[in-house]
């Protein structure tokens, strides 16, 4: 048995076996790891040749040396002092077993205790900085370009399987199922996913080396979680009852721990969980956390694509509640040669719910209605399809505006709906007589711009909203107009249409803006909105905004 014995504090008294290659450097995948600047990543290696033993330099920035002598290639003999860099060791070839009475115990990571009772008790036994595990220095020496081409053809061979596929869970299952064959000596691979908001780490999926799936089974040691996830290391980790003898690590039970990380971000761990005698090396751990890097990338970008896919249905689902929704307005107002028919109808969404209609309810007479559900967006227009459809039965079956609001608000109470309430005003039309009978269930008041110039403001025929009270009872009004007179209808997506600085429109406004304009419909209804835009100026809509006037032709 041959032996490199450490000479120098920290490695002191330790020795390490050369039964076969043995690599000395500063990378996490040589067989004695030597964390200083003056050691090259790859720095030399002791290799078994003809029975004899051979040291090469491999290309070191600070030397390799033989009794003080730098060497390049040089035959070993017993009691020879090795030097990488500064740090010395004495060649030694045994024919007994080694007395290790005097030795001090072989070096061991800082152990991290679980909590007992909770958690399966783990060491930590090496570690990688994951986010620099992938070197950009170029190989040097004849070892190091096969530990890279190995390395690049295993790379190749990962992403080549788990290129093919964007759905996300089938690709986990798959990048578990490469990595099998990556590491053969694993009993099995286990994924855990970090939640979109970091809380928790949720098991994924473990994949047995017999082929079978299911859940990881426990939790990752919080020890082992706060490494990995947060300092973004990866890990070989041990149970406690496991221990370290003079050859080493212990075989068995180990379990290699590699952050998944992606554009700076953990995006959950791999977990590679050795048979009963395996062991995994630095290299091991190194390469792993390498793949788990590219994993990380082919997850993210499938999560990415079924986000997008997820936008893409709702976006043609929202055209479609768009293109309902319509449906359930009127695509062309009644025709009628004495009056002027003006809507708009601005939903703050793809859809809302604010609705209106103008329909004949007999000869000579037409019926009105115009309201707006509570809230916004699809749930508001759902609701707006019902109400409003509910509202144009009730006017056409009951002889008065005010029995109608009634029947509905009935209709709705039953449903038991009691977190909605809706604002509508349902009006008849007398053509002939041009008399208006109207019944307002707490919506915004009607304005009546008058062919003299006058703009009035119509507060009479109000109640409660549809749908708060049982048994609600409803005022109606009688008005006539004359010819050249104007009722205006809107929403409160006019009225508190917000300005920057939070200021809203409001009546007033809506009053000027009224008298300034002409009499006729068309006119009317532009001024205003125009008037509403200048006030809005950049900020955002607020509320679905409906707009219906109804004119006598003067």
């Amino acid at each position: 048995m041959a032996w490199l014995l450490g000479l120098d504090a920290g490695l002191q008294g330790r020795r390490f076996p050369l039964e076969t290659t043995f690599l000395v450097g500063r990378g996490p995948y040589n067989h004695v790891v030597i964390d200083d600047p003056r050691v090259s990543r790859q720095h030399a290696k002791v290799s078994p040749e003809d029975g004899e033993h051979i040291v090469h330099d491999l290309g070191s920035a600070n030397g390799t040396f033989v009794n003080d002598e730098a060497v390049k290639r040089r035959k070993l003999v017993e009691g020879d002092m090795v030097r990488f860099g500064p740090f010395r060791f004495r060649f030694e070839v045994k024919s007994s077993e080694v007395d290790n009475r005097s030795q001090p115990p072989p070096r061991k990571a800082v152990e991290e205790r679980t909590r007992v009772g909770f958690e399966v008790p783990t060491r930590i036994l090496n570690a990688v900085d994951a986010a620099s595990a992938i070197s950009t220095v170029m190989p040097s020496g004849l070892v190091e370009l096969e530990d890279a081409d190995r390395k690049l053809r295993t790379l190749y061979a990962f992403l080549h399987a788990i290129s093919t596929t964007l759905d996300h869970d089938e690709l986990l299952t798959r990048i578990l199922r490469n990595l099998l064959d990556v590491f053969p000596t694993a009993g099995a691979m286990a994924a855990y996913i970090l939640e979109a908001d970091g809380s928790r780490l949720a098991p994924a999926i473990v994949v047995q080396r017999d082929g079978r799936l299911g859940p990881p089974g426990s939790p990752l040691a919080e020890s082992i979680q706060r490494e990995v996830v947060q300092r973004g290391q990866a890990l070989i980790s041990s149970p406690m009852s496991l221990s370290w003898d003079d050859e080493g690590p212990p075989s068995g039970g180990l379990v290699m721990h590699a952050p998944m990380l992606a554009r700076g971000e953990v995006y959950g761990v791999l977990n590679v969980r050795g048979g009963s005698r395996s062991s995994f090396t630095q290299g091991e751990l190194d390469l792993l956390t390498a793949l788990a890097a590219h994993a990380a990338l082919a997850l993210q970008n499938a999560r990415m694509h079924q986000q997008k896919l997820a936008q893409q249905r709702l976006e043609q689902d929202l055209l479609l509640a768009e293109q309902i929704q319509k449906s359930f307005l009127p695509s062309q107002l009644p025709e009628v040669s004495s009056m002027r028919f003006v809507t708009e109808y601005r939903p703050a969404y793809t859809v809302g719910g604010d609705f209106y209609d103008v329909f004949w309810v007999g000869p000579g007479k037409l019926g009105v209605i115009i309201g707006d559900v509570s809230g916004k967006g699809v749930s508001a227009a759902l609701l707006m399809a019902r109400v409003s459809s509910d509202l144009r039965a009730a006017v056409l079956g009951e002889p008065d505006p005010a029995h109608a609001m009634a029947r509905v608000n009935k209709s709705v109470l039953e449903r038991g709906q009691h977190d909605i309430f809706v604002t509508a005003i349902a009006m008849t039309i007398d053509i002939v007589q041009r008399r208006l009978t109207f019944s307002s269930a707490g919506h915004v008041p009607p304005f009546i711009a008058r062919a003299d110039g006058s703009v009035v403001r119509i507060d009479g025929g109000a109640s409660t909203p549809i749908g708060l009270f049982d048994g609600a009872v409803y005022e109606q009004l009688d008005l006539w107009l004359g010819a050249g007179d104007v009722i205006v209808l809107c929403t409160d997506g006019v009225t508190e249409a917000t300005a920057p600085a939070g200021e809203q429109y409001g009546f007033d406004r809506i009053e000027a803006s009224l008298r300034s304009a002409s009499r006729d419909a068309p006119q009317l209804a532009a001024s205003l909105m125009a008037d509403v835009a200048r006030h809005v100026a950049t900020a955002p809509q607020y509320d679905d905004l409906t707009l219906l006037l109804c004119g006598f032709v003067a």
